[in-house]
């Protein structure tokens, strides 16, 4: 089959879930033997890579930060972009990663007929926390109603789709490259340290509750250290460690963007690790933790409940006012905390947490995605 995967961004530019899953789902279907273009954007001149066996075709973005602040986000911008390369060239099927190429996706289709699938890995915001022009949803309906075929990451989208536009898309979990996280054979790291993956410059990822609930755990276990590896504004760093008492500022190490070969280290040498936050439509993070072994702390909102379902590999706290944009109820999340602190300290927890998350692995789910593919653009294998 001849794939285009549609994104704004790659990981050349953006650490995130969605971008590490792109270059991954291309290299699993290269070696499946199809051919695969991912179609995205960047600043300057357009560059045209090929790697593990597909190219990485990244445009020149017809977007500029100072646009942000007029609401107009990259993902608008690019749906000119990836509709005219879908008109361009010829593919059996088209994989839209966002709303903008999914809306690109189905500007070109009225032209080229190309079906085209829709990765629903985030729902919009239950409460309006940043500047974005608004159709009302009429964009995101658009697409979920126009493609040919919807995955959900979770049980929690799936049904969220389902209750709105009364459309029922296909399960299929954000598949995790296992190799990529070993199991931490090494000793943990003494003092202990909770690790929090998540980027901390949005609010909705809990990062204040976080530093709340240090000062409690601090109290109770002083050796403790917490770290985030994370880009984060100077402004929000500020912020966040204001809200920290001073006696332990020094423990709490904020250590910016890290490379994804350095992800497996930090996670496995870590006690617990943390995902404080609300919404979540998967909560990748919290599987790439469970893969090295190291057990986790998420709130119960969203689909982190449906990872988090063994007190064995991790444990959940209640956010508190389900109708602000970020988690409050630090106490909760101080108790989750310490208990994943002695779940982290008991050596059966890591090949639980292993054994956990195998579901999760390319070889059960790729074939998923690999097959949807094939009904949509009804190629037989």
């Amino acid at each position: 089959m001849r794939i285009a995967i549609t994104h704004p961004t790659t990981s050349a530019r953006v650490c995130r879930g969605t971008e590490r899953l792109i270059d991954e789902t291309a290299a699993y279907m290269s070696k499946r033997d199809h051919e695969v273009r991912i179609i995205a954007c960047k600043p300057g001149r357009r560059e045209v890579i090929r790697r593990e066996g597909y190219i990485c075709d990244s445009h020149r973005r017809m977007w500029h930060p100072a646009l942000g602040r007029l609401g107009v986000r990259e993902e608008h911008a690019f749906v000119l972009t990836s509709m005219s390369e879908l008109l361009r060239r010829k593919y059996d099927v088209v994989h839209a990663h966002s709303m903008g190429d999914a809306a690109g996706a189905t500007l070109a289709r009225h032209f080229n007929r190309t079906p085209f699938v829709f990765f629903i890995n985030g729902l919009p915001p239950r409460a309006r926390y940043y500047r974005t022009i608004s159709t009302g949803g009429a964009v995101f309906s658009r697409a979920v109603s126009a493609a040919d075929e919807i995955i959900c990451v979770s049980e929690y989208v799936r049904n969220y789709i389902e209750e709105r536009f009364g459309r029922r898309g296909e399960l299929i979990p954000v598949p995790l490259n296992l190799d990529r996280f070993p199991l931490w054979q090494e000793p943990k790291q003494d003092p202990p340290i909770i690790f929090c993956a998540a980027a901390l410059n949005d609010h909705r990822k809990g990062g204040r509750v976080l530093m709340r609930a240090f000062n409690i755990v601090k109290q109770r276990r002083p050796e403790v250290v917490l770290q985030n590896a994370s880009a984060i504004m100077p402004a929000v760093r500020d912020e966040l460690i204001q809200l920290v008492d001073r006696r332990w500022r020094d423990d709490v190490q904020f250590l910016g963007s890290v490379d994804w070969e350095d992800l497996p280290r930090l996670y496995g040498r870590a006690t617990v690790s943390v995902l404080p936050s609300l919404w979540e439509a998967f909560g990748l993070v919290t599987v790439e933790s469970m893969a090295t072994g190291t057990p986790v702390v998420g709130t119960d909102d969203g689909a982190l409940p449906e990872i988090i379902d063994n007190p064995q590999v991790g444990s959940l706290f209640e956010p508190g006012d389900k109708s602000s944009f970020e988690p409050d109820n630090f106490e909760a999340l101080a108790e989750a905390l310490c208990q994943g602190l002695e779940l982290g300290a008991d050596p059966a927890t890591p090949q639980r947490c292993r054994a956990h998350v195998e579901k999760y692995g390319w070889a059960t789910n790729g074939p998923l995605i690999e097959q949807l593919y094939r009904r949509v653009a009804n190629i037989s294998a």
